[in-house]
């Protein structure tokens, strides 16, 4: 397995967002389309932003909170007809459990809890080689995160 990291979020020529990870190398990257719904727990983690109408992600972070659970690490297990499949690892003491989880609830969890990330030699098939990444793609990304957080109010 290679760890790899939360990098930044861009738009397809469809305007639809596209999440892009990172390996530690920056050799390659694993990019992750979403609609703009699916994105919504993944910029609640980035921003620390808790709705006024809670989301599932937001219960599952009381559950994992209030249970002092540490989420352990995500894994991306699996792409297949554009459905990725990930397993989240939550640990309290000793004892480890493994669950399927929707990619953007794993993602915003792992993102929240600072929770290494983790994709499977079959998923690094799925990677496209690193040639150069702008490096002000986060300073384009800043104003569509601030308007989309006046469309929640």
């Amino acid at each position: 397995m290679k760890k790899v990291a939360f990098q930044t979020i861009v738009f397809d020529s469809d305007m639809n967002p596209v999440v892009l990870l990172i390996d530690e190398n920056q050799e390659f990257v694993l990019p992750l389309f979403f609609t703009p719904k699916e994105l919504e727990p993944i910029l609640f983690s980035l921003e620390n932003f808790i709705p006024e109408q809670p989301e599932t992600y937001n219960l599952l972070l009381e559950i994992i909170k209030t249970n002092n659970l540490k989420v352990k690490e995500l894994t991306i297990t699996d792409i297949f007809a554009d459905r990725v499949f990930s397993v989240l690892s939550l640990k309290k003491g000793r004892k480890e459990q493994f669950y399927n989880c929707r990619i953007n609830d794993g993602l915003a969890l792992a993102i929240y809890f600072k929770a290494p990330i983790y994709i499977t030699e079959k998923v690094e098939l799925s990677t496209y080689p690193v040639t150069s990444l702008p490096d002000d793609l986060e300073k384009e990304l800043q104003p569509l995160i601030e308007e989309w957080k006046k469309s929640l109010n």
